[in-house]
């Protein structure tokens, strides 16, 4: 699970919140993405004045003069959509772990994590509200509910690394049915 990808730190909210809400130590959170000039027009796009970003008549003219250069792109490129999350203990070396979790397209994982989230909150796995995921799921039972239905549509879900951590304590049993059983 190497990769060979630029990577940029993006401004997340998530290294925050894992640090407040999960009582993490330290947390780095990687962003890359292929081919490598979207890294370089994300990070200007970032630079922009919150002015001009929160002008939603320049930013929908902005989508729609984008949209049809994004799909060539993908087109040609792909458009895959990974997360990777390493675990690492500076006063434990073996505390060791690496979770890899792929979609073929963003959007169709976007849907399908939505759902997730939405059918662990009927089945009462997640509190509900209006918070941040690190918020919402308290980890155990509830992250694997999130996390096994999100999985669904994913071309790679792997786990590596130290100790007994197995593909279903993180991902979930290989379950389609999961989201039937949810909804009951």
């Amino acid at each position: 699970m190497h990769t060979t990808r630029r990577e940029t730190t993006p401004n997340q909210t998530i290294r925050i919140n894992s640090h407040d809400v999960l009582g993490v130590g330290s947390v780095k959170s990687l962003f890359g993405t292929a081919p490598g000039f979207w890294n370089t027009l994300l990070g200007a796009m970032a630079q922009l004045p919150s002015s001009l970003l929160a002008n939603e008549q320049i930013m929908t003219k902005l989508a729609i003069f984008s949209l049809p250069i994004v799909r060539v792109v993908d087109y040609f490129a792909g458009a895959t959509n990974a997360m990777r999350c390493d675990v690492t203990c500076d006063s434990d070396s073996s505390i060791r772990a690496t979770a890899l979790y792929a979609h073929e397209n963003l959007e169709p994982c976007v849907g399908e994590c939505v759902v997730a989230f939405c059918c662990a909150v009927l089945a009462g796995h997640v509190q509900a509200g209006v918070q941040f995921p690190e918020e919402a799921i308290a980890g155990g039972e509830s992250a694997v509910s999130v996390l096994s239905l999100a999985s669904v549509g994913a071309h790679t879900k792997e786990v590596s690394g130290g100790g007994d951590l197995k593909v279903d304590d993180v991902w979930g049993a290989p379950n389609r049915d999961v989201i039937t059983e949810a909804l009951r």
